[in-house]
């Protein structure tokens, strides 16, 4: 493992060696030239590259052993203190990143696109504390993860921050997962009109955030995008994005995902919201939507201590029994009591004189029935089997807000079982009756 030293103020147009300060390179892409797996590529605060042309830093890490590019300051080698000031910038051009890498604190702007982790497969890439602006108005000015018809990569974003220039611009995963814990979009951006895309390829991406700001945004953005522009399109491929406890624009109004749903794919926002709330829940997939509600909801049911809510589950004429019904996120509550019986409840309601039967909606509950070891076994209350005739749920007596409906129906779903292991009752529920509407009180009720 060696130390590499880049810093533009030496004046030396690469033709040092980079080994010490004084002998430092003037570019990342020429520090990356002479680099082996494991080494520290350092960055001086002082430094603030800037090429006419684009640049493709190749770094030579691998997985097992990636290149250390840290910024630091300059006035010890190798340096004692982190910086977040170096800045890799281009005026004409992309900025392309391969290798196996830790990146600590390298603002890298770009003319076009900047591409992360676009070469060999199996490769891992974490930047922390690093910051990636374009500066193109078109697609063309967009953050781009991984390459075509490749599966096999993966980049880490901790805390690091983003700034777009056109409405075009976007993150696009491309056969690599993408991992956003922390960071925001600068103030002073433009708005992206779909900020994370999944390529419309055979090499789709997962994409994964937490804890991200999108408050600099415009409230009319959409959170992700298919890219495909038919539900019919042979490129379409299972994927599932999730985004976390993150903040939204004031008032935002924009989508969870635009685009076309295919089947496999699933999208979920999860506890993100502009104000004080903290139960906020929105689904899309192919079988339909699910959405938090507090207006139609339970006495004594779910709440955040202050709200009660629901989720709100609407299929889409695409949902069915067999392959495609729409599942709830799961509900979960810890069980300390074994070898007795136990029953778990979920209240529903729905608008309709008509009762839901065992085959159009139904709950699962997976709980650990096999004594001396944690294996998962599920007991649900759909119908028995593909044959059998169903039968209507349970009529319930519980008290709802019923506001707005015509015939509100009150039903409930119930499974009775034997756990055999202290651990989790983990629910869902499974709703399969095509263009539908129903309230679930995501509160496990257990007797």
């Amino acid at each position: 493992m060696a130390n590499r030293y880049v810093r533009s103020t030496n004046g030396t147009a690469n033709a040092d060696n980079g080994t010490t300060w004084a002998l430092a390179k003037t570019t990342l892409a020429g520090a990356s030239a002479i680099d082996a797996a494991g080494d520290f590529i350092f960055l001086s605060q002082a430094h603030a590259e800037s090429s006419a042309t684009a640049q493709t830093i190749a770094l030579a890490g691998v997985s097992s052993n990636p290149v250390k590019v840290v910024g630091g300051d300059d006035s010890a080698g190798p340096p004692t203190t982190v910086s977040s000031a170096p800045t890799v910038t281009t005026t004409s051009g992309a900025i392309t990143i391969n290798g196996a890498a830790y990146v600590y604190g390298i603002g890298f702007v770009s003319a076009a696109a900047i591409a992360l982790n676009a070469g060999a497969d199996n490769v891992a890439q974490v930047y922390e504390n690093c910051a990636f602006r374009t500066n193109s108005a078109s697609s063309s000015g967009s953050i781009n993860v991984g390459a075509s018809n490749t599966q096999t990569k993966s980049v880490h974003l901790k805390n690091c921050s983003m700034r777009f220039s056109g409405a075009n611009n976007q993150v696009i995963a491309s056969g690599a997962a993408l991992i956003i814990d922390g960071g925001s979009v600068l103030s002073g951006s433009t708005t992206p009109s779909n900020m994370f895309v999944n390529s419309n390829d055979r090499s789709y991406g997962s994409i994964s955030i937490s804890g991200f700001d999108f408050s600099a945004l415009s409230s009319a953005f959409n959170i992700f995008s298919q890219n495909v522009s038919s539900a019919a399109a042979p490129a379409i491929a299972t994927v599932k994005n999730v985004v976390r406890n993150s903040k939204l624009p004031a008032s935002w109004a924009g989508l969870l995902v635009s685009g076309v749903n295919g089947v496999g794919q699933r999208y979920e926002m999860h506890n993100c919201d502009s104000a004080d709330t903290n139960y906020r829940l929105w689904v899309e997939d192919y079988a339909g939507s699910i959405k938090s509600e507090t207006t139609l909801v339970r006495t004594g049911g779910a709440s955040d201590g202050v709200t009660g809510y629901s989720f709100k589950m609407t299929t889409t004429a695409n949902a069915n029994a067999l392959v495609a019904p729409l599942v709830s996120p799961e509900i979960a509550v810890w069980n300390d009591a074994v070898g007795s019986s136990k029953t778990v409840t979920v209240e529903i309601l729905h608008d309709s004189a008509t009762n839901l039967t065992d085959g159009e909606i139904w709950l699962e509950v997976q709980y650990l029935g096999t004594s001396g070891v944690p294996l998962g076994a599920f007991r649900s209350d759909a119908k028995a089997d593909i044959l059998a005739t169903a039968a209507d749920q349970t009529t319930s007596s519980e008290t709802w807000t019923t506001t707005g409906m015509t015939n509100p129906n009150k039903q409930k779903l119930s499974v009775t079982f034997t756990p055999q292991e202290v651990g989790y009752f983990q629910a869902k529920v499974y709703l399969a009756k095509a263009s539908k509407t129903v309230y679930v009180d995501p509160k496990l009720t257990v007797t």
